[in-house]
């Protein structure tokens, strides 16, 4: 890597840190305060700061994961600690985990009751996403097994 490499990559990782300095003293000062709509539902004081401390923990831990899984997935490649199908599998494994981490700390989607709903709407979107790719794939490769 050269020197300017070097140098873009440190301004990238300032620039994150940045984003997520902002963003947690965003959410600890209140400046993205959500108002109940009817009025109906309304925190008391002690509940809003423990939603939002748990908000935060929940967004950290997230983004600490991530980093993680997205660094382990680009060390596994780029560094060699893994080659062929082994590193496509790893890569593979760590995406679907990062998938779950996402859910779970940024869409707040577990398998609580009340968000059943939330669940079941993704994975009906995932499956259907993948009958379209599988089946656009199996169209392609019919149509190349047919040129051939």
């Amino acid at each position: 890597m050269t020197t300017r490499g070097q140098y873009k990559g440190v301004v990238l990782l300032k620039a994150i840190a940045a984003a997520a300095l902002f963003g947690v003293a965003r959410a600890s000062t209140g400046a993205a305060k959500r108002e109940p709509e009817d009025g109906a539902g309304a925190c008391t004081g002690d509940d809003e700061r423990h939603s939002k401390r748990s908000d935060l923990v929940s967004y950290g831990v997230g983004y600490v994961l991530a980093l993680l899984l997205t660094g382990t997935a680009f060390a596994v490649v780029a560094w060699g600690w893994a080659t062929g199908t082994t590193a496509l599998t790893i890569v593979f494994g760590l995406a679907l985990i990062q998938a779950v981490v996402h859910f779970r700390c940024f869409l707040h989607i577990d398998l609580r009751r009340s968000h059943r709903d939330d669940l079941q709407l993704i994975l009906f979107s995932t499956l259907i996403v993948c009958l379209m790719v599988g089946g656009t794939l199996v169209v392609l490769l019919n149509l190349r097994m047919r040129m051939m």
